[in-house]
């Protein structure tokens, strides 16, 4: 009988030891984390930054389609590719803007009345700045005169993009032609 009790007590102590405890409390995830790259916040979730946002490393320059003019007739062309090349793109948000400081030298190809002749160019340093906008994961980018850089290509560790170059190419010391072309830009993170 004593045994009796003892089994019955400790079934009723068990029974009133789990009744008395209170239940798990729910784990609530937060699911609703929205890209906002406008800085304004999206929807209550995580912000978050602009994977192009940062600052880019000039890797690469090629100058494509050169043609070289003497007091405006065309007396050549030319291709070449920048070496020695320094300079950054620093692209920031709220508000969206990036600027660019970049100095090389240009060694270019150029065939002048038949002759090929290979020179080399330094570019005196250029700065721009202006604003970008991120649309389905690529970048374009307008210089602050309005001006639309043609962005090829753009991921979250390079982008390419075309610009222009205009400068001289000094044949003799009295002879003196100028050299423009469209010019390939790759900027690395």
């Amino acid at each position: 009988m004593k045994n009796l009790v003892l089994l019955l007590t400790l079934g009723l102590f068990i029974v009133v030891s789990q009744s008395c405890k209170k239940p798990p409390l729910p784990v609530i995830q937060d699911t609703d984390r929205t890209t906002d790259t406008t800085g304004n916040g999206g929807n209550g979730g995580e912000t978050q930054v602009s994977p192009y946002v940062g600052t880019w490393s000039y890797t690469k320059i090629e100058l494509k389609n050169g043609i070289l003019s003497f007091m405006g007739s065309e007396s050549g062309t030319f291709t070449g590719t920048g070496i020695n090349i320094v300079g950054e793109v620093v692209i920031s948000e709220n508000p969206n803007v990036f600027s660019t400081e970049l100095e090389f030298t240009a060694d270019v190809d150029a065939e002048i009345f038949g002759q090929t002749q290979n020179q080399k160019l330094p570019v005196d340093k250029t700065t721009s700045t202006g604003t970008w906008i991120e649309s389905n994961g690529e970048i374009t980018l307008t210089e602050d005169g309005g001006k639309k850089l043609g962005v090829i290509s753009s991921t979250s560790t390079k982008i390419v993009f075309t610009g222009n170059f205009d400068n001289q190419v000094p044949i003799t010391e009295q002879f003196v032609l100028d050299a423009n072309s469209d010019v390939e830009f790759t900027i690395t993170k």
